[in-house]
This record gives C-alpha cells, sequence and structure tokens, in this order.
C-alpha cells in the first residue's frame, strides 16, 4: 500500500511539473503581433496610431484615416453618417489651414477615385485617394504615395485636417444631397447593398427594402447644415479615430503624426448605438445564381466586452474553431460556421451558421424542401443534444510535440493583412492576435467535452434569425412555409 501511495504522488508531482513547465513556456504575449509587424501608441488626446510592415521588401507608402463611425451610428437620422462621409470626401470640402481639398490633391499630385478595387486601373505609382464606409467605421485612404518626408508630412496634415477642422457649405450639402439620393436609389440594384439593406428592413425596421429606401431619402432631404456641423463636432473626436501607416514611412513618422493629430482636445465618444431587432425572423432572397443559401443566425445576449484577454480566452476561441470544423462536414451541401463576437449588423455576439446547395438539374422541385427538412432535423437534434462526435485524443507527448511546432510557428509569423487586424483592434477592442497560427496551437487540446459545453452554452439562449436565398423563378412559397415552422420550433432554447 505504501508503494502504491509513493507511486501516485511521483506521478502527481511529474504531472504538475510537466503543467507548470508549460505554463512556463507559453504566453499569451505569444500569440499577439510583435512590434516588428505592427507596433502602436495613443497620443494624450486618445488619438491611437498604427505603424506597420509585413515584411516584404517594396513595399509602398500607405496612410489610413480610420473613423469609428458608419452606417450603423446615424442616431436616429437615417443617412446623415452616409451624408458626412460624402460631405468630407468631396473635393471642394475646404479644410482648416490646407484649404480646398482639391488643391491639395492637385499638389500632391493624387487621383481621387471612388473605391479601392479602383485601383487595378489606374497607371502604377500614381498617387490616389479614396473613401469608403461599411456598418463599424469611415475610412480615408491615401495610397501608392512617395516615401520622401515632406511628402508623407502633407499627406498626414491632409487626414488630420479632414479628421477635425473641416468646413461645410450649405451649397455642397444640397449637391451631396442629390448625389446621396441616387446612391441609395441604385442601391436595390447592387447585390451586397440590397442583400444588408435587406437585413435591416426586415429584422430592425420591419418593412420593405423600398420602404426602408423611401425612409432613408426622405431623411436625407430633411438633414440640415447644423444637424451635420453637430454630428461631425460629437463624432470625430481624437479618440474615435486611428492613423494606419503601412510600408516604410519616415524614421520621426511619429512627431509627425503628434504634431498634426496631438494639438486637438481630448473629447468624450458618444455610445454606439445597438439595433434593436423586432418580431420578424424570416428574410426570403432572390439571386440569379442556381443555388439556395441557408443563413442561421444564432445571436446570443449582449454582454460588456471585457478587457482581460488570456490564454483562457485563446483556448475559448478555438474551440468555436473546432466546432465549426466539425459542423462544417457535410455531403449534402457546403457549411461554414463563424463566431462573431461584434457582428456588425448585429453588433453582439453572433454564432453563424451558413448552408449552400448547388441546384441539381435532375431533380425535382422538392429538392429544397427536402434539403430543409434534413436541416430541421440536425439542428434539432445539435440544439437539444449537442454535436456527436469523435475527437481523437493524442498522448501527451505529441501533443506537446505538434504545440512546440506551432509555438515555433507562432512566434515567426508575420500577419499579412495587418489592415484588418488594426480595424478589429480599434473598431471592436479586439487583441492584436495571430489567428491562424494560435488556432493552429490550441486546437489540439479540445476534447469532445469542450465541444459539448460549446454547444451548451450557444443553444441556451439565443435570438434565431434566418435568411433564405433561392433562384430567380424557383418556387419558395412552401420553403418559406417550412423556415417559419423551423423557426417556431427552433426559438425555443432547450432547458
Amino acid at each position: 500500500m505504501m508503494k502504491t501511495k509513493l507511486l501516485l504522488f511521483t506521478m502527481a508531482c511529474a504531472f504538475a511539473v510537466q503543467t507548470s513547465a508549460q505554463s512556463e513556456t507559453v504566453k499569451y504575449e505569444d500569440f499577439l503581433v510583435t512590434p516588428s509587424n505592427i507596433s502602436q501608441g495613443v497620443l494624450d488626446n486618445g488619438f491611437r496610431y498604427y505603424l506597420c510592415d509585413n515584411g516584404f521588401t517594396g513595399n509602398g507608402l500607405e496612410i489610413r484615416l480610420i473613423q469609428k463611425s458608419g452606417t450603423g451610428d446615424d442616431e436616429g437620422t437615417s443617412g446623415i453618417a452616409l451624408l458626412l462621409r460624402r460631405m468630407l470626401f468631396s473635393e471642394n470640402l475646404t479644410v482648416g489651414s490646407v484649404g480646398v481639398v482639391k488643391d491639395q490633391l492637385d499638389a500632391l499630385n493624387m487621383q481621387r477615385i471612388p473605391s479601392f478595387r479602383a485601383l487595378n486601373g489606374l497607371i502604377p505609382d500614381i498617387p490616389a485617394y479614396c473613401s469608403e464606409m461599411d456598418n463599424g467605421c469611415t475610412e480615408f485612404n491615401l495610397f501608392r504615395l512617395k516615401k520622401e518626408r515632406a511628402y508623407a508630412a502633407s499627406c498626414v496634415e491632409l487626414l488630420s485636417q479632414i479628421a477635425g477642422h473641416a468646413r461645410f457649405s450649405a451649397s455642397e450639402l444640397e449637391r451631396q444631397k442629390t448625389f446621396l439620393v441616387n446612391e441609395i436609389t441604385n442601391s436595390r440594384y447592387d447585390l451586397a447593398k440590397s442583400g444588408e439593406n435587406s437585413l435591416k428592413a426586415t429584422f430592425v425596421d420591419g418593412c420593405t427594402l423600398d420602404e426602408l429606401i423611401n425612409k432613408q431619402i426622405n431623411s436625407i432631404r430633411s438633414i440640415t447644415l447644423q444637424q451635420i456641423e453637430a454630428y461631425y463636432q460629437r463624432w470625430y473626436v481624437p479618440q474615435n479615430q486611428c492613423l494606419y501607416v503601412f510600408g516604410k514611412a519616415p524614421d520621426d513618422i511619429v512627431d509627425i503624426i503628434k504634431q498634426q493629430f496631438g494639438c486637438r482636445p481630448n473629447m468624450p465618444a458618444p455610445e454606439r448605438g445597438v439595433n434593436k431587432l423586432n418580431h420578424q425572423k424570416l428574410l426570403m432572397l432572390k439571386h440569379d445564381v442556381p443555388a439556395f443559401y441557408l443563413q442561421f443566425c444564432f445571436v446570443q445576449p449582449r454582454v460588456a466586452a471585457s478587457a482581460t484577454k488570456n490564454l483562457d480566452y485563446l483556448r475559448k476561441k478555438a474551440v468555436y474553431g473546432r466546432l465549426g470544423e466539425i459542423l462544417g462536414t457535410s455531403k449534402d451541401a457546403q457549411v461554414t460556421v463563424s463566431m462573431d463576437e461584434d457582428a456588425p449588423f448585429f453588433r453582439c455576439p453572433v454564432f453563424e451558421l451558413r448552408m449552400m446547395m448547388a441546384l441539381d438539374l435532375y431533380a425535382d422541385e422538392r429538392q429544397l424542401s427536402d434539403f430543409v427538412d434534413d436541416v430541421t432535423k440536425k439542428l434539432d437534434d445539435i440544439i437539444h443534444n449537442g454535436v456527436q462526435t469523435h475527437i481523437e485524443q493524442l498522448t501527451i507527448e505529441k501533443q506537446k510535440e505538434l504545440q512546440q511546432q506551432a509555438l515555433t510557428n507562432i512566434r515567426d509569423y508575420k500577419v499579412l493583412d495587418t489592415h484588418s487586424c488594426i480595424k478589429a483592434n480599434f473598431i471592436h477592442s479586439k487583441p492584436l492576435v495571430k489567428e491562424e497560427p494560435t488556432y493552429q496551437y490550441f486546437k489540439h487540446e479540445v476534447s469532445e467535452q469542450d465541444i459539448q459545453d460549446c454547444c451548451k452554452e450557444l443553444f441556451k439562449n439565443y435570438d434565431l434569425r434566418i435568411v433564405c436565398t433561392t433562384p430567380y423563378g424557383y418556387p419558395d412559397a412552401d420553403i418559406k412555409a417550412k423556415l417559419e415552422s423551423m423557426i417556431y420550433h427552433l426559438s425555443t432554447p432547450p432547458n
């Protein structure tokens, strides 16, 4: 008996030493982007900047002003954020010490283009200026810039004047209103824009797409110069803004940023709005693709974002990723899964399940109906019983070997898409994590019990929304009835 106790004690000590050794080897900081890839700083007034390099030689210089206000921040005045973005991007805009923006763009030999995609049609090495906007932010972007200090400093000055020293005129406001009304009217013919607007029309405003567009147009036509100026002063404050600098910048770029952006006072940023969802839970769409799409949005309760990020946080993200891999295996459809902690439209955590099934030209018209029946059965089983899967458990030695390899890769890894990484950090307060290699490390620790616990957490409290897209002309009355029945059946989370 004494020998048995001694053996157990020795084994426990060995396990404790092994665990301790691993915890000393792996740190949360190992998974963060290094300053050699992305370095950042915050000025006294709250303005943030990021200096980026992906390690490629010959990188051109890009400078982008990112403003934390987008189409979801209208404060009850539909279209005001879009209208302000048009006003600020106008070449007729007058700003602070720069004067008329068009004159400054001409002095910098810079071409004004409608969007980043238009860069492909430009002559190489011609500097360009564009502005883009999504649900969460507005960007004013300068590309293909010369690397000389005086030129780069002038570019930073231009963005700083747009950021806080713009002056608006009543005549330009009316001009931009006309352009924006045309843009919104024509958005119904743009598949991506009409899809996004349909989400808002159905799940928030409880109306048709045409009714939403008419509402936006009427609102835009009634916006006054005083409203635009007040919105600009309230939202365009230093702590709502950051500067993204990519490529080879002057050695004193930080001093240039401080000089141009550091003089404005620290002002409180307004609280960002959230979409209050209505009772409509199903959106039916049409497209010209011979395929069926089903999008299930399991909207989670909104929680306050925690500033504490640690290894447990990264491991939990890996569990969601592993669950996505498991659910993504389907013989009947292409399945993708994502878990967004702050989904752009909903602005709260959303677990999203997307399914795509190609139209079978030799099957009858019940093919989608049968597919919906099968999906309903599978989802019901997952929600109430969890995911039945087998995860092969590795030996401790093999797990450590694979994780050590992953850790080595993580420490050498450079983020290539620094822009998306920084937007997630600035807009949604997500850590600057090396996402893909981090998952490769933690996935080896995920167990079957972790998957079951993840399912229980996901499906204990949710608000289900479904988007169904079918080919033009395909009869979908029966599909709609089945999906409505599915929503009724699945909208009661398990006890």
